[in-house]
């Protein structure tokens, strides 16, 4: 596994370890990086050439926070649900209330101050689905987040679908949340979203046996009647 950093001279650093997953990765990349901000950009996926600039203009605009997201496509151009803003630069005023209709943040459309993960921890190496979403949840409880609609990344679908295959029930992020560790309502409502979103992909899929071992963790917090609802994010 390689991390690549851009340091100030604008040379490119390659960190050498073993393949220990993408969250391992992205963690090495953080513990390794010597400016105080960290971008992400997966190698499977595109910035446009006005990313950073986008994110530059961010900070001026809100010069006191540590979270900035842009927007990004999808490589097979999908229609995507956007809530309607009043500028091109914005506070999300709830993150998991909006999360669930709009997709919000994607690792290479993030830029983080290097001192958050401080305070809430970095990719959790032991998910195998679902870790960039767990970390986005940390950040949401303690930070702002600045966004842009403004689209300077492109997600490929082709990763995408190459690496379904390493999918373990048992080490999603739906699997392994508790709803004791919600903070308020809205994020309660986030999260019964989620694992009733992620039920009907399994049962979509005909997998019952990872349908049944989900259902059976979250019984108490899934309501039957919203798992039938066609609901989608």
């Amino acid at each position: 596994m390689e991390v690549v950093e851009g340091i100030k001279d604008e040379r490119i650093r390659l960190i050498h370890q073993l393949n220990k997953g993408v969250s391992a990765a992205r963690n090495c990349g953080i513990k390794n990086a010597k400016n105080e901000w960290v971008a992400f950009l997966d190698g499977d996926d595109l910035w446009e050439n006005n990313h950073l600039e986008e994110i530059t203009k961010m900070m001026t605009v809100f010069p006191n926070e540590k979270l900035y997201v842009t927007s990004f496509e999808y490589s097979d151009k999908r229609v995507m649900f956007k809530h309607p803003r009043k500028g091109s630069i914005f506070k999300i005023d709830s993150y998991f209330k909006e999360a669930i209709k709009e997709r919000l943040i994607w690792t290479s459309i993030v830029v983080i101050h290097k001192t958050c993960f401080d305070k809430v921890g970095c990719f959790n190496q032991n998910l195998n689905r679902g870790e960039d979403l767990d970390l986005w949840a940390r950040f949401a409880r303690e930070y702002s987040i600045i966004k842009s609609s403004i689209i300077t990344a492109v997600y490929r679908i082709e990763a995408e679908n190459r690496s379904s295959a390493a999918f373990n029930i048992n080490k999603s992020r739906v699997f392994i949340y508790s709803f004791l560790d919600s903070k308020s309502q809205e994020e309660n409502d986030y999260y019964e979203n989620q694992i009733n979103n992620a039920l009907r992909g399994i049962l979509f899929n005909r997998d019952l046996k990872n349908f049944f071992i989900l259902f059976k963790k979250h019984r108490k917090n899934i309501s039957i009647l919203k798992l039938l609802r066609l609901k989608s994010v």
